[in-house]
């Protein structure tokens, strides 16, 4: 078989449509410390939300103990975590996450 025969036979095999990563549930909980606003602070500048998402993610915090912030392949959810954390750390604030 030529050479060219064999490199054409060889790509056809290769190419493979490349799968969208697994996401993961970022969760922000409730603690009685952390304040409302800093909580929407943390939503629109770590997590992209609109003001309005923001609220609504804090109120549901408050509510319910937790709220969804959003889903994302586990290396950009840890990056957010670790940047919202440091975050609050630095405000003296004991904001915890989740990723499931």
């Amino acid at each position: 078989m030529p050479q060219t025969e064999i490199q054409k036979e060889s790509r056809s095999n290769v190419r493979t449509t490349p799968k969208e990563p697994v996401k993961h549930d970022v969760y922000v909980l409730n603690d009685d410390f952390t304040t409302f606003e800093f909580v929407i602070e943390v939503m629109m500048t770590v997590f992209g939300k609109t003001l309005q998402q923001a609220e609504e993610i804090a109120e549901t915090t408050h509510c319910n103990q937790k709220a969804i912030v959003g889903r994302y392949p586990l290396d950009i959810a840890r990056s957010k975590v670790a940047k919202a954390t440091r975050m609050a750390r630095e405000e003296g604030f004991p904001l915890k996450f989740e990723i499931k």
